[in-house]
């Protein structure tokens, strides 16, 4: 999984003041996600094919393809999608061969 930033942000936005008082707190500390490379986007990844259907889960597929299912996130990244939540049964999603092509690209 894409790793957080160890370098705390502080949030204390003026837009959140009415949960900062229902809360009683005064901010909010917050780690922020590392951007992609963009080389990921123009990376000529080979993938295959595969339709999405009912029990399907994106860490299942990844442990069956990559043997290690914390890599979901590259199948992910591929489809251009957030979770299982974002797709639909009968839906065709890459599945990229190699999961070091899009890890390297990080």
């Amino acid at each position: 999984m894409p790793k957080y930033s160890r370098k705390p942000v502080i949030n204390d936005s003026k837009q959140y003041e009415e949960i900062f008082d229902e809360k009683e707190i005064e901010k909010i500390v917050q780690f922020s996600l590392r951007f992609f490379n963009q080389s990921i986007k123009r990376a000529p990844i080979k993938v295959v094919r595969h339709t999405w259907r009912q029990g399907d889960k994106l860490y299942k597929i990844a442990g069956q393809q990559y043997g290690n299912f914390r890599y979901w996130w590259v199948i992910a990244i591929v489809n251009k999608i957030s979770s299982e939540a974002d797709l639909t049964y009968g839906q065709i999603i890459k599945i990229p061969l190699d999961a070091s092509e899009i890890i390297s690209r990080i």
